[in-house]
């Protein structure tokens, strides 16, 4: 990571959490999508504009990354991840903080917006999850949660390393073939104990109504991208037809926010600009 970071790890809930934290300011809380890792966040040297803006707090999920994780498929729910950020918020003096982060990380962010608004100061989120019942959902995003169960059995049955060579090819798995290939180092570098039960725990986990983010009263964005079912611009419309004070810029095509980090920096540093 081309920013200057402190890591170590931080004990919450009995679980040991990996952490990096750099910079001055409000605390800002990132978190990754499922089956990453903070090497998912790495944007390079173009942190640095927003490390001059606020102090940025990434993390390994539970399960994920270097992080303790149970055996156990109930104790990866939105409540959880959204608890973990919460706490992890406080463990580093920042309440009310900035929370967000990538797809499953902006889920959880969500869920601390909904349930535990004191501790939300403003929300970065992108490419958010399919939010909302099944009934709301396209065909694409049942393709790609379909391609996730289908990926939890194939780990379970194979393990991590034959998997991620298989799922490179497998329907729904990435929107690019650069993206494919990614995911797959990703997944090789995740916990064997614990890949199968996060994913699977997810999927079942229940979402909020979309009635509760009209609750909602900080200062959001919504970073989205077309053309990816697991992460549906459907999603980003939904918050901004239910949160007051949202701001959603959607990216033409899946994994733009990645491959242009310049990009992404320069929309959150603005927002943060405007939140203060």
């Amino acid at each position: 990571m081309g920013a200057v970071f402190e890591e170590g790890f931080a004990s919450v809930e009995g679980l040991r959490l990996r952490y990096r934290v750099g910079g001055e300011g409000p605390l800002a809380v990132f978190g990754h999508g499922l089956l990453g890792s903070i090497e998912q966040l790495d944007a390079g040297p173009a942190w640095g504009a927003i490390l001059e803006r606020v102090r940025v707090l990434l993390f390994d999920a539970r399960g994920h990354g270097q992080s303790d994780g149970p055996e156990d498929p109930s104790a990866y729910t939105w409540e959880a991840l959204g608890l973990d950020m919460v706490r992890l918020a406080a463990r580093f003096g920042g309440e009310p903080a900035i929370l967000g982060g990538a797809s499953m990380g902006a889920g959880a962010a969500l869920w601390a917006a909904v349930e535990r608004p004191a501790a939300v100061r403003a929300l970065v989120l992108a490419v958010p999850p399919p939010l909302g019942p099944p009934s709301m959902r396209g065909e694409d995003e049942h393709r790609a949660i379909q391609a996730l169960e289908l990926l939890a059995a194939v780990i379970a049955a194979y393990g991590l390393e034959q998997t991620a060579e298989l799922a490179k090819n497998m329907p729904g798995f990435a929107a690019t073939p650069e993206e494919a290939e990614e995911r797959a180092a990703w997944l090789r570098a995740q916990n064997p104990r614990t890949v199968v039960h996060a994913i699977r725990g997810l999927l079942q986990a229940p979402i909020h109504d979309p009635e509760a983010y009209r609750t909602i009263r900080v200062p959001t964005l919504v970073l989205a991208h077309e053309g990816d079912g697991l992460h549906p611009v459907r999603a980003a419309r939904l918050l901004a037809s239910t949160i007051p004070d949202c701001t959603v810029r959607v990216a033409p095509d899946p994994g733009y926010w990645q491959r242009h980090p310049e990009a992404f920096v320069a929309e959150v540093r603005a927002f943060l600009n405007r939140v203060g």
